[in-house]
């Protein structure tokens, strides 16, 4: 797993570039002790024989009292698992993006006393969910491409990894890591707005437009 340490957005500009025409997918965390485990692994009240269960749980109570707030109807499971994760449900799901910049906002938008990270994994297949219709058979790591079925995934070109063992840490050789020190994070979360890349622009509605204005006229990080 080869990783790169970054410093100013001109090394973070030339780590990008190496990667360009090799399929790379990223993602943000504030912390380079993160690991890439789906939200659903990281309670230690479920193990290995109560998990599956209790995340279908968790999708059925979702898929049932949602429906009031939705403007379209998920057509698939695959469909469902994305808006679940989306908003916040344990799945077994990661976020990614297809945007290098999107990932650096994410690792460096909230205050955190760490160095952050970017995951970056190349990857050029991805799951033709038509197919394979049950994401819950699925028996390996794989990429799926969502229908943009909300503006966020739209606007933070996101897509998603599926991960059959969720409480296990997902390790591939093939993935670099990029190291923010936790010296210039502030300073490249300012870089990222003047490059269009902010609440606002990543979230679109009431909601991010008033943290945004939060952050660009008060003294929060």
């Amino acid at each position: 797993m080869s990783e790169f340490t970054i410093k100013s957005f001109a090394e973070l500009h030339a780590v990008v570039e190496k990667q360009q025409g090799r399929g790379f997918i990223y993602r943000g965390v504030s912390s380079v002790s993160y690991q890439l485990i789906p939200k659903l692994g990281r309670y230690k009240k479920f193990n290995s024989s109560n998990i599956a269960l209790a995340e279908k749980t968790m999708l059925r109570l979702f898929k049932e009292q949602v429906v009031p707030y939705l403007t379209f109807v998920p057509q698939n499971s695959w469909d469902w698992l994305a808006l679940a994760q989306h908003h916040g449900l344990p799945t077994r799901l990661l976020d990614w993006t297809r945007n290098p910049l999107v990932a650096a906002y994410f690792a460096v938008e909230d205050e955190f006393d760490a160095d952050s990270l970017i995951y970056a994994y190349p990857n050029r297949t991805f799951i033709v969910t038509t197919k394979y219709r049950d994401p819950f058979k699925r028996a390996e790591v794989g990429k799926f491409i969502p229908r943009h079925i909300t503006t966020r995934i739209t606007a933070q070109a996101g897509l998603f990894t599926i991960h059959p063992k969720p409480l296990e840490p997902f390790l591939a050789p093939e993935i670099e890591r990029i190291v923010i020190k936790r010296k210039f994070k502030r300073e490249l979360k300012k870089i990222l707005y003047n490059y269009g890349i902010h609440r606002a622009s990543l979230f679109p509605g009431i909601d991010g437009l008033a943290k945004h204005i939060e952050w660009l006229r008060t003294d929060v990080y």
